[in-house]
């Protein structure tokens, strides 16, 4: 643990994107959330949703888990269908579905996949007429916080494309982020094995 504690100490907050509490959280064995604002291309503000977690395997294990979508209706939760469009060595077309309670949320996707910086992001395709919901991105960024463990930072925006009141905006951010990085870490750790 005081490995860990020292090696956390090395990452720079800042550089990760984190703040010096939510670093932190994570060295406790926390999933630290938040929500943050941007302004989008249109220059208008939004917010989207923050977390990290801690994985205890190398970067290349957890990079081979978070690129390989077949898989992630087993272990994401709310993440009910995933079909792979178009596949490039660096880019993949996907629609997915997810369970947003009340009704099921249909988007398709770009997911651009940059292996020497450590990061995945995603845009909505607005080709797509199937999307049910109006503006989806987000990312993972991936950190070695020492060999053989992992710092996974996750940022994401979704527009419903409804008005949706901050409580519950708020409420969603707090509960879905910390479970989707925890089921990301116990199917890392799990050698893929785990499932919801």
């Amino acid at each position: 643990m005081h490995a860990l504690v020292a090696s956390l100490a090395l990452i720079v907050p800042a550089l990760v994107g984190l703040q010096e509490a939510e670093v932190a959280a994570v060295r406790k064995g926390d999933v630290p959330v938040r929500s943050e604002t941007f302004e989008k291309a249109n220059g208008k503000a939004a917010g989207r949703g923050m977390g990290a977690i801690l994985i205890d395997r190398p970067v290349e294990a957890v990079w081979a888990t978070l690129c390989h979508y077949e898989d992630k209706p087993e272990y994401q939760p709310r993440l009910k269908t995933v079909t792979i469009l178009e596949r490039q060595p660096n880019l993949l077309h996907i629609r997915m579905e997810v369970d947003a309670s009340v009704t099921t949320a249909r988007y398709t996707a770009w997911f651009r996949l940059d292996e020497e910086a450590r990061t995945i992001s995603w845009t909505i395709d607005r080709t797509a007429v199937d999307n049910t919901i109006a503006d989806v991105d987000g990312e993972y960024r991936l950190f070695e916080s020492e060999p053989g463990q992992t710092l996974l930072v996750y940022r994401t925006y979704v527009d419903a494309g409804r008005s949706v009141p901050k409580f519950i905006q708020d409420f969603m951010t707090r509960r879905s982020i910390p479970n989707l990085l925890r089921s990301i870490k116990k199917r890392v750790e799990s050698g893929g094995t785990w499932r919801k």
